[in-house]
C-alpha cells in the first residue's frame, strides 16, 4: 500500500511541475513595408524584442524604380513601447539611417540642359512614432512616422523621412 501511495505521489508531483512549465516569449519579428512596396522601393525588416517594452532592429530599402530620392538605405533603429500588450501599442523610436540617394546639378550658363547627376552617401539621425498591434498568432501591424536630418554631405537631401505601413510575424 505504501508504494501505491509513493507512486502516485510522485505521479501528481511530476504533473504539477509539467504544468507550470511555460513556453518561451517570441523574441523576434520579421515585416515588410506596404507601404514603400507599393511606391517601388520594397523595405523589409527585422525586430529583436529586447524585453517586454523595449526592441532594436533594422530595416533595408532599396529601390526598383529610377524616379526616387533614396535608392538604397540601411535603418537602425530602437523603440520604446507603451502598450499594455508586450512590445505592443503606441511607440517612439530614435533612428539612423545610412542611405545613397540621387542629387542633380544643373548648369544655369547653358540654359540648365547641361544636369549633372550624381550619387551621395550620407548618415541620418532622427525620430519616429507609432503604433503597433499584434494578432493572437502573432502576426503584427504597425503604422508610423518620422523624419530625420542628414548630417555629413551638403548635396545629399538635408531631411530623410520615415514612414511605414508594415505588416509582419512574430517567431
Amino acid at each position: 500500500m505504501n508504494k501505491f501511495k509513493l507512486t502516485s505521489i510522485l505521479f501528481l508531483f511530476s504533473i504539477a511541475i509539467f504544468a507550470q512549465q511555460e513556453t518561451e516569449p517570441l523574441k523576434n519579428e520579421l515585416k515588410i513595408n506596404a507601404a514603400y512596396l507599393i511606391g517601388g522601393i520594397p523595405e523589409i525588416g527585422y525586430e529583436y524584442l529586447i524585453n517586454e517594452e523595449s526592441s532594436f532592429g533594422v530595416d533595408l530599402l532599396f529601390s526598383i524604380e529610377d524616379n526616387t530620392d533614396i535608392h538604397f538605405a540601411v535603418t537602425p533603429y530602437y523603440r520604446l513601447y507603451f502598450g499594455k500588450k508586450p512590445n505592443a501599442g503606441f511607440f517612439a523610436e530614435g533612428f539612423g539611417m545610412f542611405n545613397l540617394t540621387e542629387s542633380e546639378d544643373y548648369d544655369y550658363y547653358y540654359d540648365m540642359s547641361n544636369i549633372d547627376q550624381t550619387n551621395e552617401f550620407d548618415f541620418a539621425l532622427g525620430v519616429a512614432v507609432g503604433a503597433k498591434f499584434i494578432t493572437s498568432k502573432g502576426f503584427t501591424f504597425e503604422f508610423f512616422t518620422g523624419i530625420g536630418r542628414n548630417l555629413f554631405n551638403e548635396h545629399s537631401l538635408e531631411v530623410v523621412p520615415r514612414a511605414g505601413l508594415t505588416f509582419g510575424k512574430r517567431f
